[in-house]
């Protein structure tokens, strides 16, 4: 029985060592291909190379304070995200973050002009899915106020009250 274990195992060694022998010499044919083919390109002179234009950076969403907000009334697009409401930032526009493309287009008609974008408080997460649909839109200068109309409020700061507006 020892006898035939033997020569069982040995067959099996013998298989094996085939086997590996063939892929071990298919791997070395490989490797002479492609250090041959690495040798051929190294000897062709170099092209020139092409003038790339330089990538320019992906506009960026910027946090702003209540205070830089403020002083930026008049001067920056304020867009109050969450669509409608009864008060705004004075000044500002609505346009809800689910808003068309076709009228955010008409109601923003400068992309690199600087907009600023809000909506109910710092849980509220409407103004940065607008502020990034914005830049996928093409807009450059989109900077986020996240405290919103809740802490603009709180801290007394001027408002446009809109039943004011739609009774008028």
């Amino acid at each position: 029985m020892n006898t035939i274990m033997i020569r069982l195992l040995s067959a099996v060694s013998l298989a094996v060592v085939a086997i590996l022998g063939a892929d071990l010499a298919a791997a070395a044919e490989a490797t002479q291909t492609a250090t041959q083919t690495a040798t051929e390109t190294t000897d062709k002179p170099a092209e020139p190379a092409e003038q790339k234009e330089e990538a320019k950076p992906a506009p960026t969403i910027t946090e702003k304070t209540i205070n830089e907000v403020e002083n930026l009334l008049g001067k920056a697009t304020i867009v109050d995200a969450r669509g409608s409401g009864d008060e705004a930032i004075k000044g500002a526009i609505f346009l809800g973050a689910q808003a068309e493309d076709k009228e955010i287009h008409e109601k923003l008609k400068d992309k690199t002009a600087e907009i600023i974008v809000y909506c109910g408080s710092v849980s509220c997460p409407a103004s940065m899915t607008l502020a990034e649909r914005l830049i996928g839109l093409g807009y450059t200068n989109i900077a986020h106020y996240a405290g919103g109309i809740k802490e603009w409020t709180e801290n007394s700061k001027p408002t446009d009250d809109t039943k004011e507006k739609t009774k008028a």
